[in-house]
């Protein structure tokens, strides 16, 4: 069977270590060693036959053998909380998934005599004081403990392992040279629960039908989302590790890979690594101080900018392996060109950006030029199958004008790709007619939008640009019922529809005639 099929196969039954014996068979003769061994050693932790049980531990040995270098092992790097019962949960949970791992240790913040006394009585875990340190000044400490040949698994405080998921973050981490940390998913916190075993009970039944194989389930971002990361040992000592100044795990380990980025790796989201959160009182004061440090260091706001847009990348409709080229213009830190790269394996991913600090980040990872689109540009003509304005030609002096520039980058036949607000959002309308057009920090009157548009001068900006329109499609927000109300008012005495009140933004789709 191929690698494909052993999925399907480890989709009817995620405990099936015969299934995981022939994946590892499978990477051992295509050459990755490192998969190879993760395989095994997951069918050996699945597997209950003596028989068997010999007949994998000798392949992991055959693959230790070809390997040139080490194969990796794990540690585990687990924040103490300061309830002894969800303490008890955590620890019981990461312990019975612990697969191959030798090393687990325990940071104590000692915020609990209770949790202390009771750390200290198990014989599995290692336990280092950690009061008073910062999450980075703990892990770093932490870190300093496991062989050097271990990756770290930080889990997020709060956090237990359930099944599978090391196996996949692990799988992730080493599909190829350029992913340098890999991130779990997990559950919104869970707060108020007196029973700690039973959710995670029902999360690992959740977990054995949902953390499957497939490299098709995890996708490239900026930073973590969740705060459970898998990291490269040989990076981590690359980078000197994390920074100690933030004050929570959170933004401690976004910076780090913001870190990975200056070594051209990069962070993956694991959709099928699946771990359980329980919610832990942190604080908020804490973590916009760290927001605000984040960015003093590196000149980017973590609330803006680092995540793609999806609805406009769902525009371009060519097949996967279509090499094309395309222009992200205000690309930010370069989140939609890992989008486009990692659907379009065969593209070629480019970036204009105005902003110094997220030029910094995205020009570390593709070719990105720091400048304004409004001036000349220095590409060649006829070059890009598609040029994104993601939010950005409300932001422009003369935006048709910059339309009709763009055509001579655009091949015959290339098109334009924009997300842009509609003025006529009934948001917007209601506080017209009480006599308010107040800008704000975001949202349609953000304060930097220099122009408007409906959607009849969107038609007519593109139209006279000489471009045809294919496609307008649109987003929208929730709508109040006194919304609803006066929408149908107006609709009433006007010629609009419905829609030109309820749509948020419209996305376009306009080919170069």
């Amino acid at each position: 069977m191929d690698i494909q099929d052993l999925h399907l196969e480890a989709a009817k039954n995620s405990r099936n270590y015969k299934t995981y014996e022939e994946m590892g068979d499978y990477y051992h003769l295509n050459g990755n060693l490192k998969r190879a061994y993760l395989c095994y050693a997951h069918s050996l932790f699945l597997c209950s036959s003596p028989k068997d049980v010999k007949r994998l531990t000798a392949s992991m040995k055959d693959v230790e053998k070809d390997h040139s270098a080490q194969i990796p092992a794990a540690a585990f790097l687990i924040p103490s909380v300061p309830g002894l019962s969800m303490m008890k949960a955590i620890i019981q949970t990461c312990v019975l998934n612990r697969e191959d791992v030798k090393t687990i240790i325990v940071m104590d913040d000692e915020s609990s005599a209770d949790v202390s006394q009771w750390l200290k009585e198990q014989d599995e875990i290692r336990i280092i004081p950690v009061k008073d340190l910062t999450p980075g000044a703990a892990f770093n400490k932490a870190s300093e403990l496991t062989d050097k040949q271990e990756d770290l698994l930080f889990l997020g405080k709060g956090s237990a392992l359930l099944p599978h998921a090391l196996f996949h973050l692990r799988m992730s981490l080493y599909k190829e040279d350029s992913i340098g940390a890999v991130n779990a998913v997990t559950n919104g916190p869970a707060f108020g629960l007196t029973d700690f075993n039973s959710p995670i009970d029902r999360a690992s039944i959740y977990a054995d039908e949902h953390n499957l194989p497939g490299d098709e389930q995890m996708d490239p971002v900026l930073m973590p989302s969740c705060n459970t990361v898998l990291l490269r040992r040989d990076l981590y000592g690359e980078t000197g590790g994390f920074d100690e100044q933030f004050l929570t795990q959170e933004v401690t380990e976004k910076d780090f890979s913001f870190q990975l980025l200056k070594l051209k790796k990069i962070t993956y989201l694991c959709h099928h690594g699946y771990v359980y959160s329980f919610g832990v009182e942190q604080s908020n004061q804490a973590r916009w101080s760290d927001y605000n440090h984040f960015y003093q260091k590196w000149n980017v706001r973590l609330n803006y900018s680092l995540f793609p847009r999806p609805d406009i990348l769902a525009l371009i409709k060519d097949p996967s392996e279509a090499p094309i080229r395309v222009l992200d213009v205000g690309c930010a830190c370069g989140a939609s060109l890992l989008a486009i790269k990692k659907k379009y394996p065969s593209s070629e991913p480019h970036g204009i950006e105005l902003d110094e600090g997220a030029w910094n980040i995205s020009s570390m990872l593709f070719p990105v030029t720091q400048g304004n689109v409004e001036e000349n540009l220095d590409y060649e003509e006829g070059y890009f199958d598609y040029i994104i304005f993601g939010d950005v030609l409300e932001h422009l002096h003369q935006p048709g004008a910059v339309l009709e520039n763009m055509k001579r980058y655009l091949k015959p036949g290339g098109a334009i790709l924009a997300s842009i607000p509609n003025i006529m959002h009934i948001s917007v309308v209601s506080n017209l007619l009480n006599g308010y057009f107040t800008y704000e920090e975001s949202g349609i009157l953000d304060k930097t939008h220099l122009r408007f548009f409906t959607k009849n001068e969107i038609t007519r900006m593109f139209s006279q640009a000489g471009y045809q329109l294919e496609d307008i499609g649109v987003t929208r927000i929730y709508i109040t019922p006194a919304q609803q109300k006066l929408i149908e008012q107006l609709c009433s005495i006007s010629t609009s529809s419905m829609d030109a009140f309820t749509t948020y933004q419209y996305l376009i789709r306009a080919r170069k005639k």
